[in-house]
């Protein structure tokens, strides 16, 4: 009885998280849409709902989405199955997708009357389904007008009613976007990758493509072509807006898989938030952080986490009671992480931080150093700066005897050895947001095993690593979506798939759950062996800030 009582279950919502532009419904309705999204009628006013044993909700938290999700093809909590309740299943029999065009994507669940109007407004107000029996005690009574009510219904119609963009009878589109600045063979490392994945997709399909064309089957109808498009873009990050909608005009696609970026991210991340665009685990150190949306999914925060990391080793050693120094490059993208930790720290109460800002294009000089390590005299000397930067410190001499560690940043660093002197890198630590260099051969094995029998040369382990989970999710999600071709719908997918893939990156661990962005969320301080042949070692548990 719980099974068939599930029409509607759950729509305790608390704030949608991730803001970002919802796939439209082909009828668009205002108010249907602000209750469905967030709890709120037309007046501004928040919706109000009770459940069980007489709890109160209002606004946001009685809004549907929390439980049925954007795309309103419904997914599950725990051991409750949340019922799809888009329009083409709630308002047609049951059994009439799976014979046509659309299918509820949860099977192996009891029959469900079809809705009306009427059956609808009894169900939202009193908690009873069409045929009588009432809903589970988490499904709101919900307390809204006639007129509401028809506005809900509109927005259901409407919902995840169609294709869309990027997706025919044929073919499903895909792009991947490569920014200035990226080495060549970094961008080719990935699109080798990416293509050998799409030719595997597609590769021995005649007899899918005669099974679409004559077979009633759902996974049949559901195949299509892969089609991957490069995106590279060139000149300054003002003009990418007007390069990427160029591109989307002359081909549509569905989302974006992977991606690679040196530097700012942000003017992709607005295009692909503002279109309802998916783009799945881009390769970039300075993702969008500070409201970071719904369709952009990242493998962690990059650079901004290296600092929250160190941030935290640094309060749990105690090093923060010595005199801190941090370099870094005046510009957006240097500055980022100086500040960052300089934020993290204070919320630890530790203020003792100053700032050596290098200004211009020019490389950092041993004369630079020279004069920061006399002045500043730091204990801690936190240097944020690529690694020809880093190497030209080693040229002042040894060590001063009262510089205690000098942590480095692993993503800045390109997972490099810095090439520094043994005496130096006895006091070297480095931020590192990776899989234990021991770990790695075990964890890449089936990556690798993947690039040697398509004859890929073992080139860049971070972009191919990722490259391959970034292909890999997407193409299990698009798996499980069958033909609920909804871009909300596919993110919802990977959601939930992400911490059981068994896919490997260069993350030790990736998970993500309803609203969250970004996968990996700590990292280890590592030392460095003397010499330039042995692999870093940690000296941290893995640190979540």
């Amino acid at each position: 009885m719980r099974t068939v009582r599930r029409v509607l279950t759950g729509l305790i919502l608390v704030l949608v998280q991730g803001a970002g532009a919802a796939e439209p419904p082909a009828v668009a309705d205002r108010v249907g849409q602000s209750i469905y999204l967030d709890g709120l009628l037309l007046s501004g006013r928040p919706v109000r709902a009770t459940v069980q044993q007489g709890v109160k909700l209002s606004g946001a938290a009685a809004a549907c989405v929390h439980c049925h999700r954007r795309s309103g093809l419904g997914g599950s909590e725990g051991q409750n199955t949340i019922r799809p309740i888009a329009g083409r299943l709630l308002f047609s029999p049951e059994h009439t997708g799976r014979s046509g065009r659309w299918s509820e994507p949860a099977g192996g669940i009891a029959v469900r009357p079809t809705y009306t109007r009427a059956t609808l407004a009894r169900a939202l107000r009193e908690g009873i389904d069409p045929a009588g029996r009432a809903l589970d005690a988490l499904m709101p009574r919900y307390a809204l007008s006639d007129e509401e009510i028809a506005a809900l219904y509109a927005y259901l119609e409407g919902l995840s009613s169609t294709f869309a963009p990027g997706v025919t009878d044929r073919e499903i589109h895909f792009s991947t976007i490569v920014t200035p600045g990226v080495h060549p063979d970094i961008s080719r490392a990935q699109l080798e990758v990416l293509q050998a994945f799409f030719r595997d997709k597609n590769g021995g399909t005649r007899k899918e493509v005669r099974r679409r064309e004559v077979g009633s089957e759902q996974m049949y109808r559901a195949f299509r072509t892969w089609v991957l498009h490069v995106w590279e873009l060139d000149g300054a990050p003002e003009t990418w807006r007007a390069q990427l909608e160029a591109h989307y005009r002359q081909q549509p696609i569905f989302a974006v898989i992977g991606g690679l970026g040196d530097g700012n991210w942000q003017p992709v991340h607005a295009f692909c938030e503002e279109a309802g665009l998916p783009c799945v685990f881009p390769d970039v150190d300075y993702p969008v952080v500070e409201g970071a949306g719904y369709y952009s999914l990242y493998f962690s925060r990059g650079i901004v986490l290296e600092a929250d990391v160190l941030a935290k080793q640094l309060a749990e050693t105690r090093a923060g009671t010595n005199r801190i120094v941090q370099v870094f490059r005046d510009d957006e993208t240097g500055r980022l992480p100086a500040q960052a930790l300089r934020a993290a720290l204070q919320r630890r109460g530790m203020e003792d931080l100053a700032d050596y800002p290098v200004s211009g294009k020019g490389a950092v000089s041993a004369g630079f150093w020279s004069a920061l390590l006399r002045d500043a005299r730091p204990a801690i000397l936190v240097v944020w700066l690529d690694p020809e930067e880093v190497r030209s410190l080693g040229s002042t001499g040894a060590p001063p005897a009262g510089l205690q560690t000098l942590y480095l940043s692993a993503s800045l660093l390109a997972m490099q050895h810095p090439g520094l002197s043994d005496g130096w890198l006895d006091r070297v630590r480095m931020v590192y947001l990776f899989d234990r260099p021991a770990n790695r051969a075990q964890h890449l094995a089936r990556m690798n095993a993947w690039l040697r029998a398509r004859q890929i040369p073992l080139a860049d382990a971070r972009t191919q690593a990722n490259a391959y989970f970034a292909a890999t999710i997407a193409g299990d999600a698009v798996t499980h979506i069958g033909e609920n071709f909804s871009r909300d719908y596919f993110i919802e997918r990977i959601e939930q798939m992400a911490e059981t893939s068994l896919s490997p990156s260069i993350y030790p661990r990736l998970s993500l759950g309803p609203g969250q962005r970004f996968a990996s969320r700590g990292g280890y301080i590592v030392r460095l062996p003397r010499g330039t042949a042995g692999t870093p070692v940690p000296v941290s548990d893995w640190l979540i800030p």
